[in-house]
């Protein structure tokens, strides 16, 4: 079943779509209030001013509710009784003990007002038919400086729900610290109609009265919203001194509903206000970030350098010429060769010193990236220390050890992860190579063979004379010869596999530092980005509602 309050709120969003300014305003709101949460500033209060806003527009009705509010003994019934020309709330030095709020309502506007009273919980109604003092309903209030907590709590639920405010005091309390620190100073920016009454007037003197206006104007000016004069008035319910002035501000040509969006937007203006500084945004300023570019750049460059030393540049540089030289083996060495690659892969020598993959994936077996997370503090500690004191502590945990060490090493891992799985080169010239060390092999073979029938039988051979040896028959020569062929031609490979290995792990050492300092620099700081993201776009919302609102 929808209640009378959840039926407003969905007129109240039907309201608004044709009023352009509030609806900005309450949009802008809410913009502020998820970038608040995000910095972790209470949006407690703002979210309440926002969802009363859309809630009250929704009601019915022609007129504006005023709310009188004061401490004990003040006049607040006397005066209402006054304006009323009999008894409307009854009147005490003491309140009564049910501290009840009472309304006084046109009768015709009695029925349209029913839901907004009931959201308010006023029961006690009394009706009029004039409407000389306007389109306004009246609240009588509990006492602000009541000893019965219960008082207190009802004028503190009621008066945000209220449109306009007469806040009433006398000679004796005007200057009272309840009325001035709890109520004044926190709803006079928050109300866009509102007057301050001094009502027993006639127990002072004229100059004391005058001064009396002039401190409390004064004091008025300050806390009102953009330096608004907040009318001071002086009354006396026993010669009627003053109670006309009242009944020509309440019927100065107020138009209801600008009165009701008025109060609207200056609580809103007020919430958001609260709220940008509690961010240290000035939405009249442009916003600074909280690290300094130049800050920023010398923190990502540290930290690159100190993640860069982890990972051992040169480690990997020595495993992918290894790779490489590994690779050429295989292909260019002929089936000696080959047996002596597969015994190098097998016995896990090759996993060791000849993998780049695994070595860059291994990374944290090697070095640590402590300096890299130092490198990050350091260069937002100054920020921490000149945020503001609502934001330290999230900010602080943006850049809390573990949480800049986690995010680091995402980033490593992201970066090694981009790279792709890192494949040695090959050229076509080993598979000549290999083809040619084969020869020689078979060749060293058959040399080796007719040595040994030369040893055994002594069969006619030729000889080549050798400077200094002599003659030395042609099994001898033949086998030294491929044997020098054969290491000549494992020579030439080794020098070709181990420049282009030098080529391949040059590349691979570019793109790994590549790939980590774009992490680093796009990802390293994410939670201190999202807490710069949301500053920025609670500037542009507060500065949309001063727009807007003001």
């Amino acid at each position: 079943m929808t209640s009378v309050a959840d039926a407003a709120e969905v007129d109240g969003a039907s309201e608004l779509a044709s009023s352009d300014p509030l609806a900005r305003c309450l949009a802008a709101t809410l913009d502020v209030a998820e970038a608040a949460d995000t910095l972790g500033l209470s949006t407690a209060a703002l979210r309440a001013a926002y969802d009363n806003g859309i809630r009250r527009v929704g009601f019915p009705g022609n007129a504006y509710l005023l709310a009188l509010a004061g401490g004990t003994g003040v006049g607040k019934s006397s005066l209402l009784n006054a304006l009323a020309g009999g008894v409307v709330s009854a009147a005490s030095v003491r309140r009564p003990t049910t501290g009840e709020p009472v309304a006084w309502v046109p009768r015709i506007e009695r029925e349209p007002l029913g839901p907004l009273l009931d959201w308010l919980g006023v029961h006690e109604i009394h009706e009029h038919d004039g409407m000389a003092l306007g389109p306004v309903a009246i609240l009588d209030l509990p006492d602000v400086d009541s000893v019965t907590r219960e008082h207190r709590e009802r004028v503190e639920a009621i008066l945000p729900r209220v449109d306009a405010v007469a806040w009433v005091t006398d000679p004796e309390k005007y200057a009272d610290a309840v009325l001035h620190d709890a109520f004044l100073r926190s709803w006079i920016p928050r109300i866009a109609r509102q007057v301050v009454l001094v009502n027993k007037a006639d127990r002072v003197v004229d100059d004391d009265g005058r001064r009396i206006r002039r401190d409390l104007e004064a004091d008025l000016r300050r806390e009102s919203v953009q330096g608004r004069d907040v009318a001071v008035l002086l009354s006396s319910t026993v010669d009627g001194h003053g109670t006309d002035d009242l009944r020509a501000w309440l019927a100065a040509g107020v138009d209801a509903k600008a009165v009701i969006r008025g109060r609207i937007s200056a609580t809103l203006l007020a919430g958001v206000r609260d709220v940008a500084r509690a961010a240290g945004i000035d939405p009249n300023r442009p916003t600074t970030p909280f690290l300094a570019a130049a800050e920023r750049a010398d923190g990502i460059r540290r930290a690159t350098a100190a993640v860069l030393r982890a990972v051992d540049l040169d480690g990997l540089r020595a495993q992918a010429v290894a790779a490489t030289r590994a690779t050429a083996r295989s292909r260019g060495t002929g089936p000696l060769g080959r047996v002596t690659s597969f015994l190098y892969r097998a016995s896990g020598r090759a996993t060791a010193v000849a993998d780049p993959n695994r070595f860059l994936l291994r990374w944290r077996d090697r070095g640590a990236i402590g300096p890299a997370v130092d490198a990050i503090r350091e260069a937002v500690s100054a920020s921490i220390v000149a945020a503001s004191p609502a934001v330290r502590p999230v900010l602080a945990g943006a850049v809390e050890p573990t949480e800049v060490r986690r995010g680091l090493e995402r980033a490593l891992d992201r970066a090694i992860g981009g790279v792709g799985r890192l494949e040695p080169p090959t050229s076509r010239w080993w598979s000549v190579v290999g083809l040619l060390q084969t020869l020689s092999t078979v060749g060293i073979a058959l040399s080796a063979a007719w040595v040994v029938v030369w040893i055994l039988a002594r069969p006619v051979t030729g000889s080549i004379t050798v400077p200094i040896v002599g003659p030395v028959p042609s099994p001898f020569v033949s086998l030294v010869a491929f044997t020098l062929a054969g290491y000549v031609l494992a020579r030439v490979l080794g020098a070709h596999a181990g420049w282009m290995g030098s080529r391949w792990a040059n590349v691979i050492r570019r793109r790994v530092a590549t790939a980590i300092d774009t992490e680093i620099r796009e990802r390293a700081l994410e939670p201190l980005d999202r807490l710069e993201d949301a500053r920025r776009r609670l500037a542009t919302a507060a500065a949309a509602v001063e727009t807007s609102c003001g």
